[in-house]
């Protein structure tokens, strides 16, 4: 049964003095600052008020993209349909209001704005990013409808601004973006990548990180962003190795507390998988990448740490897909293959990752690729190949939970237009199933209010043409009760990019708080715009105990906290358990 919510969305209206984690331009670590004296009766509108039901055509978008020193929140609203959008504010203190608009555009575009029934004379959007007046309102306590109306060719704003503060500057208000409880801790610039790895190298107890740009060259950093080595890739192939992530993942294999690095490398003509020493880069152990001679078709080349040993988690699994032959191989830490199992298969048929898990509780991994489960030894449990039997729908993310309540772990899987599939993790045995656009990104856990748990959240892409100006990605949430039943969809329609789900511990006190895209989902399943760039991943980076969030946009890696966390002062990645199924085996796939 579908369920209709409602959600008014708050505007931010501040009564409070707090701090600030104010964001450095080119720095690694920020400084704190004291959050200036609250406005007097200023009634903050940023542009992600309007998305509760964004009308199709209109677009998120960045100061990158519409090339601007910077956008409040680092977010701004396109308006590319003629649809008015409209959004309810609190108004508490009786008197005079001067409206602010912040937005841009060229000749020919515009709109205005409207405070319940009353509309500006003035239109917005009508050259480059200025900070304008929109006249005064009249305002009584209570609820005030505002509304983007008269909107003609594709402008763009960032902030509307209600104040009884007459000559209100913008940089007055540059101060007080996203909500107080966001934090950032550090700011890293980086070459640009999808792929972002995370482990201790350096042996201080800190988090480092590898980052791996699409034509598989890598670059380790310190805590501190530091570059401590790079292996820069050979040209040759590099268009063909450039489309998904490139492999790669940091793990302490000799537990001497300074991790190793796992990657690619392609030496004298023929490529290896290596073992290097994370500090300097130099090869500690290498072997034979499991491919075919060069050349050939790069697909998804993964890897992932497995405990297919009672003493594990210390086992490499990759995955190599060259379309035609995909192939599944297990490595000691010594990198002496284990077991290798091959499928002849087109590209992407078992997806584009793999998921070493201990699905029945034996205390080892089985490994799932796709519709495929492989035991320890690499010997097959199960196949679903006559539900995917092509390409095309093939599973782009899996998560795993006890979605019946039964006591036994589920998996649960976004398999492209066939939508969500639920399985008996041990059988392959369908639990439910329900369809979700091309059903990309998941999430699993208790996250609704009133709602029988746990309920699964798809991520729903939806394809644009390019050619007429829509955006090619797009993304919805849709949100299922246990049962596999539709309950809602947020926002009204779906808003442009690929965005990731990350999920985690973010005050500290043991409760799961889920993001997406740049939100905060709250508990009707419906977002508060919380970070500036795409979430990315989320642990204890910190090794406080609560999970940061970490984003990643061009060039950029920052991570954030919440101002409200409870420290334990206890690193959660001093559990090899956590470090690998948390920290280690992640992937936008």
């Amino acid at each position: 049964m579908k369920r209709s919510f409602l959600l008014l969305v708050p505007s931010l209206l501040f009564s409070l003095s707090t701090t600030w984690a104010q964001q450095v331009p080119s720095g690694h670590q920020t400084t704190q600052a004291i959050r200036p004296a609250p406005l007097p009766a200023t009634i903050l509108i940023p542009a992600s008020n309007f998305l509760q039901e964004i009308p199709k055509g209109n677009t998120i978008a960045d100061a990158d993209a519409l090339q601007a020193p910077w956008l409040f929140n680092n977010t701004a609203l396109v308006l590319k349909s003629e649809t008015n959008l409209m959004t309810q504010i609190a108004v508490t203190e009786l008197g005079t209001y001067h409206l602010y608009v912040r937005g841009q555009g060229q000749k020919g575009t515009g709109f205005k704005v409207a405070v319940n029934d009353k509309a500006t004379t003035a239109t917005f959007g009508q050259g480059p990013l200025s900070w304008q007046t929109g006249g005064s309102f009249e305002l009584q306590p209570g609820i005030v409808n505002l509304k983007i109306t008269r909107i003609d060719s594709g402008p763009a704003f960032d902030l509307l601004v209600l104040s009884k503060t007459p000559n209100l500057r913008e940089d007055d208000v540059r101060p007080y973006q996203l909500p107080d409880d966001v934090k950032l801790l550090k700011d890293y610039k980086i070459p640009p990548s999808n792929a972002v790895k995370f482990g201790d190298v350096t042996g201080d107890g800190k988090t480092d990180f590898m980052v791996l740009e699409p034509n598989f060259s890598a670059h380790v950093f310190d805590n501190d962003g530091k570059e401590l080595w790079n292996y820069q890739a050979p040209t040759e192939y590099t268009k063909e190795r450039s489309e998904f992530e490139a492999p790669g993942l940091v793990w302490d294999f000799d537990r001497d507390g300074k991790a190793e690095v796992v990657h690619w490398r392609q030496l004298e003509g023929q490529e290896y998988l290596v073992i290097a020493d994370g500090r300097t880069g130099k090869i500690k152990r290498k072997t034979l990448w499991p491919t075919q001679p060069l050349p050939h078709v790069y697909n998804n080349f993964r890897l992932a740490i497995g405990k297919l040993h009672k003493d594990g988690p210390n086992d490499v699994v990759v995955f190599t897909d060259m379309g035609g032959t995909i192939a599944i191989c297990a490595y000691t830490p010594d990198l002496k293959q284990l077991w290798k199992h091959t499928e002849t298969r087109k590209k992407d048929n078992l997806g584009h990752y793999v998921y070493p898990v201990d699905l029945n509780a034996d205390g080892l991994d089985e490994v799932l690729v796709g519709t495929l489960l492989l035991d320890s030894n690499g010997q097959k449990i199960w196949d679903r190949f006559d539900l995917l039997p092509d390409n095309h729908d093939h599973a782009d993310s899996y998560k795993f939970g006890d979605v019946n309540n039964d006591g036994k772990l589920d998996i649960v899987t976004a398999n492209s237009e066939t939508g969500v599939f639920v399985y008996e993790a041990m059988t392959g045995k369908i639990i439910w199933q329900n369809t979700a656009e091309h059903s990309q990104q998941l999430a699993v856990g208790n996250f609704l209010k009133n709602v029988p748990g746990p309920q699964v959240v798809i991520g729903g892409r939806t394809y644009g043409n390019r050619a007429i100006g829509e955006p090619y990605l797009s993304s919805q949430l849709y949100w299922f009760d246990n049962q596999g039943s539709l309950l809602k969809k947020w926002p009204g329609n779906p808003i442009n990019g690929n965005p990731d789900f990350v999920r985690g511990n973010w005050r500290g006190d043991g409760s799961m708080q889920l993001f997406w895209h740049k939100f905060r989902i709250n508990d009707a399943g419906t977002g508060e715009l919380y970070f500036p760039d795409p979430v990315f991943h989320m642990f204890d980076f910190m090794g406080q105990g609560a999970e940061e969030v970490i984003t990643l946009s061009r060039g950029r890696l920052q991570v954030y906290g919440s101002r409200q966390a409870q420290h334990s002062n206890q690193d959660a990645k001093k559990n090899r358990d956590y470090l690998k199924s948390t920290v280690v085996n992640h992937t936008h796939y």
